[in-house]
């Protein structure tokens, strides 16, 4: 089997349970149903879009507006995309992204480009402060890879819910340093296609979350 194109998401679901990856994603027999806690964050993600683009901002969003002008203020200095979907092929080149060859896939927020040759990517978080992610660094990538200018690119997750800000910054010297961060994962993406073996890893998410509900180590959830 062909590997799919991987994003940031999509190897995390590999990562966590290779049956549930295979399952909802390539064989989709089963459709995870989306809680309100995604729900809300596709909301926001969309209400601040069509802010940051020149639109209204959603009155349920209106705690966001200071938040979403700062962006902005900081974009005056350079040229600001939002919601940009970066995709490379397997020759690591930038490509379309529904290309036959496409490879990688991410899709970026807010990037703003500096005429110095900085850039800038902020990804809005509805949900809980992770303290480590290599999201970051694949956003970092994929900038290098599509924008040459860009000499040097600052990431920023901003964790709406909790007035918290993580940042990151990568000079593009470090680029194949970083792309090897990501080679084992993507050695084992890699076979599991090919070989078309994709094994159950049991965890905490077995006990009534996971929607494979027919997997081996799959059980009803724990009544308190």
């Amino acid at each position: 089997m062909r590997p799919r194109p991987w994003s940031f998401t999509a190897l995390g679901d590999f990562l966590n349970c290779p049956k549930a990856y295979c399952e909802m994603r390539i064989a989709k027999s089963v459709v995870e149903s989306q809680g309100e806690a995604a729900l809300w964050g596709d909301a926001v993600h969309k209400g601040l879009e069509q802010y940051l683009l020149g639109g209204e901002l959603p009155e349920n969003l209106e705690n966001y507006r200071e938040y979403a002008d700062k962006i902005k203020a900081r974009a005056e200095a350079g040229t600001m995309l939002v919601e940009q979907q970066l995709a490379l092929n397997t020759k690591m080149q930038p490509c379309d992204w529904l290309a036959e060859d496409a490879w990688c896939r991410g899709i970026v927020d807010v990037l703003i480009l500096f005429p110095t040759g900085a850039a800038t990517v902020i990804d809005h978080k509805t949900g809980k402060v992770k303290a480590e992610s290599k999201q970051l660094k694949l956003f970092a990538l994929l900038v290098f890879a599509h924008y040459p200018s860009v000499a040097y690119c600052n990431t920023e997750f901003s964790w709406l819910a909790h007035d918290q800000v993580t940042i990151e910054g990568y000079h593009r010297e470090r680029e194949a340093a970083l792309w090897q961060e990501f080679l084992p994962d993507l050695t084992r993406w890699r076979e599991a296609h090919k070989k078309e073996v994709f094994n159950p890893r049991q965890s905490g998410l077995c006990f009534g979350w996971c929607p494979v509900t027919g997997c081996e180590f799959w059980k009803p959830k724990k009544v308190k």
